[in-house]
């Protein structure tokens, strides 16, 4: 009998042992109706996932997913429309196999930081986003085609954009700068009634 207990705890103490005590933060998130889903997204579609790319590192870390899109329910969506999601666990997010099909439900926000900061639809596990085998909602009805072209392309013309108009800002003050500061040495040199 005390070899049994003996046998026992020395079980109990190495699975003991062995189990991972740190907290473990899984995603969470409570079913959202079709209507609901509809109601708070920007843009509503439904595409197949075409790829798939892991930006950044450790919590910051993204996956963009680029979608052939098919039909448009809600919002401005391109043919090839890249949609964000978080790669941390617990922030549910949404990383779906190549080849498939979702109608997806996405709110506009900024993605990454500075200069590399983008205004991207992102969606989540808790968007609401239905796969293929879901039929579209009654809700989702009277769909549109998408824009032509690619939604990365327009953030890159956008982000060009902006570093011209910044870069031009720049321009403008430092002239404005050596204008100003030959205004002044001339004004120091030809003073009226100095001697020539």
């Amino acid at each position: 009998m005390r070899l049994l207990a003996l046998v026992a705890s020395l079980l109990l103490g190495t699975c003991v042992a062995l189990v991972d005590t740190t907290e473990a933060f899984a995603c969470s998130c409570a079913g959202i109706s079709t209507n609901r889903a509809l109601r708070e997204a920007d843009a509503v579609f439904r595409g197949t996932v075409s790829s798939k790319e892991q930006v950044g590192r450790s919590s910051d870390a993204r996956i963009d997913i680029r979608f052939m899109v098919d039909q448009v329910y809600k919002g401005t969506v391109y043919r090839e429309q890249v949609v964000a999601s978080s790669l941390d666990s617990a922030a549910c997010g949404l990383d779906p196999e190549i080849g498939s099909t979702w109608v997806i439900f996405a709110i506009e926000g900024i993605e990454g930081e500075g200069d590399r900061a983008v205004n991207r639809l992102i969606t989540t596990l808790c968007s609401g986003n239905l796969p293929t085998g879901i039929a579209s909602p009654v809700l989702l009805r009277n769909p549109r085609p998408p824009l032509d072209g690619a939604s990365d392309r327009e953030e890159r013309s956008t982000n060009t954009d902006r570093i011209l108009t910044n870069g031009l800002a720049i321009a403008g003050i430092g002239a404005l700068f050596v204008g100003a500061l030959a205004v002044i040495g001339l004004g120091v040199i030809w003073r009226p009634g100095r001697s020539q």
